[in-house]
């Protein structure tokens, strides 16, 4: 994450417009002959197999490559086509679906475990459980302890033979766990795997269908995602080559068919899922499109998705499968997700109109490190692009619509500026004192009157301000647009 943030920093000032593509043949070859050659870069730098890497804007994919081996010693090459692990990046997957079930009056975002299977018994469910909300699941504040293996290491080891149906294994994982006290109180912060596999017998078990055809039928299949799959050891062990291999934390390979190569099935909310990354990016780009077609039927329920739940740190927070956090391109989402012999990481930035997803099939510790330094590359690159493009951002020789400059900004946590647009009239009011009227400098710049203070409204080429900048007494303090 510290290679993306860093690149955040550092290209802000350049990303004009983070949406506009290569507008020429040329620069669309340049483009992806500089991609392949910087994953090629990274995979010998940190020493990986593989990598696959895409980027998107609302328009589609605009780039996609990949470089290396499917297995290390090995000359097969790896290809987009491939199916990448992406670990606890289901676990955003897992969340939608469940906003689905919520729109279909299945569930509820408030329902608890004791709502889902109210004859349990105090010795079937904790009471300290029992009142644990779908959302505090999602956001990993139900109080769960991490893992299967906090609980049992030997029941844990037991759910790899894979036995039964999911559906059963994740039934029989139920009896194990619910009758436990909590690791720590519910209501605050504790990264749960554990959480999210409860969260799977909920849906099936208010959906009345396993949670596996939920997912296909609701969220792969009208995404178009035609290689996403869960993975289970029935189903790998019918793989026939070529076959991408996964690597150990010591890069060692792994037989994909082989127990241990991937998380049991019992786990499949949490992270199993499989798919090329031309499918992951499909997936990428209806977040950062926010909006519900073809998933959901309402805003609501997809807004709800990327809402900031619970504190993950301090500047970080937690929502539905996602880390929320605030970037120079304005509110962010990204999750990194490993089955501990692969590693994906995706980005979202819906105000900058970009989204980027990397992935290795390499468990080792610099994976992540070669993937967070693709997805800034590429964040690099696309800015580089958009300051070169014919478009051009609002400026203060251009006609700006005020109804463009409406909105929220924050400047500190207890200091809001509220930007309306009455009657011709651009007026603002800030926390705990009075509304003024502001006058416009240029249509960007805008300023008090009685009160040496101005007001410069940063925009794209499209779409509304996405902050402003306060300038008084020599001072210049950045207010971000929250978004409403």
């Amino acid at each position: 994450m510290k290679h993306v943030l860093a690149i955040i920093q550092s290209v802000f000032l350049v990303f004009l417009v983070a949406s506009a593509c290569v507008t020429s043949p040329c620069r669309a070859d340049d483009a992806a002959k500089a991609m392949a050659s910087k994953l090629e870069e990274l995979c010998r730098k940190h020493d990986i197999p593989a990598m696959c890497a895409a980027v998107v804007n609302s328009d589609g994919v605009v780039q996609s490559q990949c470089f290396g081996v499917r297995k290390r010693g090995a000359v097969d090459k790896v290809e987009l086509s491939d199916r990448f692990s992406i670990g606890s990046n289901t676990k955003s997957m897992t969340a939608t679906l469940a906003a689905v079930l919520v729109e279909a009056g299945k569930i509820d975002w408030t329902t608890t475990i004791g709502d889902v299977w109210p004859a349990a018994s105090s010795k079937d469910i904790h009471p300290q459980l029992r009142n644990v909300t779908l959302d505090q699941l999602l956001s990993h504040q139900s109080g769960l302890t991490a893992n299967i293996s906090d609980v049992s290491a030997q029941a844990w080891a037991s759910f790899f033979a894979e036995s039964q149906s999911p559906t059963l294994e994740r039934r029989r994982m139920l009896k194990l766990v619910l009758s436990h006290a909590p690791a720590g109180p519910p209501g605050k912060f504790l990264y749960s795997n554990l959480g999210y596999a409860v969260v799977a017998a909920m849906l099936e078990t208010r959906a009345g269908e396993p949670y596996e055809s939920l997912m296909k039928k609701h969220v792969f299949d009208p995404l178009g995602m035609g290689s996403a799959d869960f993975r289970s050891l029935k189903s790998a062990q019918q793989l026939q080559p070529p076959l991408l291999w996964g690597h150990k934390s010591d890069g060692a390979p792994i037989d994909p068919r082989s127990v241990g190569a991937d998380n049991p099935t019992v786990y499949a909310s949490v992270g199993t899922v499989h798919l090329s990354v031309e499918d992951y990016a499909k997936y990428a780009r209806w977040h950062l499109a926010a909006k519900p077609a073809p998933v959901l039927r309402t805003q609501g329920a997809c807004d709800h998705l990327r809402e900031p739940l619970a504190d993950r740190s301090a500047r970080e927070k937690y929502g539905c499968g996602w880390i929320c956090l605030n970037t120079e391109f304005g509110p962010a989402l990204t999750h990194g997700g490993s089955n501990t012999n692969a590693l994906a990481l995706i980005w979202i930035f819906p105000q900058a109109n970009l989204a980027a997803v990397a992935c290795s099939n390499s468990g080792q510790p610099e994976a992540f490190e070669a993937c967070d330094e693709m997805i800034g590359f590429m964040l690099q690159q696309r800015a580089g692009s958009a300051a070169k493009s014919d478009s051009k951002p609002a400026g203060d020789t251009e006609k700006v619509d005020p109804k463009r400059l409406v909105g929220r900004y924050q400047l500190a946590p207890n200091f809001i500026f509220d930007v309306k647009y009455q009657d011709s009239h651009l007026l603002v009011g800030i926390t705990n004192q009075p509304t003024q009227e502001v006058f416009p400098d240029s249509p960007t710049k805008w300023s008090y009157r009685g009160v040496k203070a101005q007001l410069e409204f940063h925009l794209r080429a499209s779409g509304p301000a996405y902050a402003l900048t306060l300038h008084q007494n020599g001072a210049a303090q950045k207010a971000a647009r929250i978004r409403e």
